[in-house]
Formats: C-alpha cells, sequence, structure tokens
C-alpha cells in the first residue's frame, strides 16, 4: 500500500494542477490512481471526486479573487452553475457505473474524452467550428485505433486459443488413424 507521505505528495501534485489547471483534479488524478496505485476504473473515478469535496475549490477560489480574476458578482453565477453540477455529478456517476460494468469501456470512454478535450484546447477558440469538428475528428481515429486494437488482440488470443485446440484434435484423429 502507499505510504501517506505519498499519498499527500500526490494530493500537493494533482492540487497544483488543479489550481493551475482550471481542473477538478481527475485529468491526472485519474489515470495515476489506475495505473500507478492499481485502482479500478470506476473506483478511481469515485476516488477522485470524493478527494475534490473538501479541498480543491476553496483555496483555489480564494486565490483567483485575491489576484482580481473573480469579483462578488461571480459568486451568484457559481451558485448557478453549481446546481446544475450537483444534479449532473450524480447522474453522471450512474452513467459511469454502469459504463464500468463493460470491461475497460470507463477507461476508453475517459481516454477519448481527455483527447477531445486537449485537441479543442489546443486549436483554441478563435474559430469553434473547426476546432471542434477537427478535435472530433481526431478523437474519432483515436478511437479507431482503440477499438482496432482492442480488436486485434482480441483476435490474436483466440487464434492462440484455437491453435492448441486444432493440435490436440489432429493428434487424436492421428492416433485414431493408426
Amino acid at each position: 500500500m502507499t505510504t501517506p507521505p505519498a499519498l499527500i505528495a500526490f494530493g500537493l501534485f494533482v492540487g497544483i494542477f488543479s489550481g493551475l489547471m482550471g481542473l477538478g483534479g481527475g485529468a491526472v488524478m485519474i489515470p495515476i490512481m489506475v495505473l500507478a496505485l492499481g485502482f479500478e476504473q470506476a473506483r478511481a473515478h469515485g476516488m477522485s471526486l470524493m478527494v475534490m469535496i473538501p479541498p480543491v475549490a476553496l483555496p483555489a477560489v480564494i486565490r483567483y479573487f485575491k489576484d482580481g480574476y473573480l469579483k462578488q458578482d461571480d459568486i451568484w453565477t457559481a451558485a448557478l452553475i453549481a446546481v446544475g453540477v450537483l444534479g449532473g455529478t450524480y447522474f453522471g456517476a450512474k452513467i459511469a457505473t454502469s459504463i464500468a460494468q463493460h470491461k475497460g469501456m470507463l477507461a476508453i470512454v475517459f481516454g477519448l474524452l481527455l483527447v477531445y478535450v486537449a485537441m479543442y484546447t489546443a486549436l483554441g477558440k478563435a474559430n469553434v467550428a473547426r476546432s471542434v469538428v477537427l478535435a472530433l475528428m481526431v478523437t474519432m481515429v483515436a478511437a479507431a485505433v482503440v477499438f482496432g486494437t482492442r480488436w486485434y488482440d482480441a483476435r490474436a488470443y483466440q487464434a492462440s486459443a484455437i491453435a492448441p485446440a486444432i493440435a490436440s484434435a489432429e493428434s487424436t484423429a492421428r492416433s485414431a488413424a493408426e
């Protein structure tokens, strides 16, 4: 199991990332929890949300207020958005746990969403329609690579599982013929 100091260091890294990128931290926290800590994908999603409840918002929001990027008027706007987030996170978690029942699918959906967001962010909003279309195209290519690889791996596994059975059947047939 990971030590408390290592978990705190991990949290510090995620916190810096969240404050810097304006994200909840899941974009970096979930992959690390799955790959480095060995969490199941759905557990990593839930843990990411649970971790973010107390610490991520308040210190970052205070900093943005102090630096003048947020004003008093923004509190009402944020409160209205938060109402939507409150309902949305419940249903999002319900969708994620449903997807998680299909082996590996939650990781694929999460990864492809990150690809889309990365491309859209990198292309910018100077031409929103172009950015959306190009981000979707890159995401579709990534999806084709992912699903093509899964198909190939499944086919290779089937061939490797069938080969010994065929060899055994051929051996049995030869023995019977002799």
